[in-house]
């Protein structure tokens, strides 16, 4: 086979490559995740039994709101919640959601975010590093929670699947 067939033919099997794997990225950039995010499963699993657990239920509601300017808003609750009648139903109510706000940045596939203000204020003002990984309309956001509200507060990993909305 010539230099130049050999080539044409790798250049057309990485070509084929490309369109086996569309949109497929460890590594992201801000603007990739700009828009609104509809949440499709949160789980946990703890890092010492590996148990997991579905962490809202399995059907949770939620949004993640991403800027172009680098403000990122997460709210997410457990399917079925019921309006507050009593003071354990509020703190029932405060169980089965979870909801935050801040900056972020990317940085290969890292999503960096400070919590400038949260549902849980054991968070505020920290920033905690998320991978991610997106694959055509789906991110794929997962973390090590050094103390799991899920878990008793023993660590955990935390996977939050996310479908673009627009």
């Amino acid at each position: 086979m010539n230099p130049f067939t050999r080539s044409a033919i790798s250049a057309m099997a990485l070509l084929c490559l490309d369109f086996a794997t569309p949109d497929v990225a460890a590594a992201q950039t801000a603007k990739d995740l700009v828009g609104t995010w509809k949440l499709i499963s949160l789980t946990a699993q703890a890092i010492d039994t590996k148990e997991t657990k579905d962490g809202l239920g399995p059907k949770p509601l939620g949004r993640m709101i991403v800027t172009a300017t680098g403000f990122i808003t997460s709210y997410r609750v457990a399917d079925g919640r019921k309006p507050a009648q009593t003071e354990a139903d509020r703190a029932q109510l405060l169980q089965t959601m979870a909801a935050w706000t801040g900056r972020y940045r990317v940085e290969g596939n890292q999503l960096l975010v400070k919590i400038e203000s949260g549902w849980n204020e054991n968070d505020t003002g920290k920033e905690f590093p998320r991978t991610i990984t997106l694959e055509g309309n789906k991110l794929t956001i997962t973390l090590i929670n050094p103390s799991s509200n899920f878990f008793a507060g023993r660590p955990a990993y935390g996977r939050e699947v996310w479908e673009r909305e627009d």
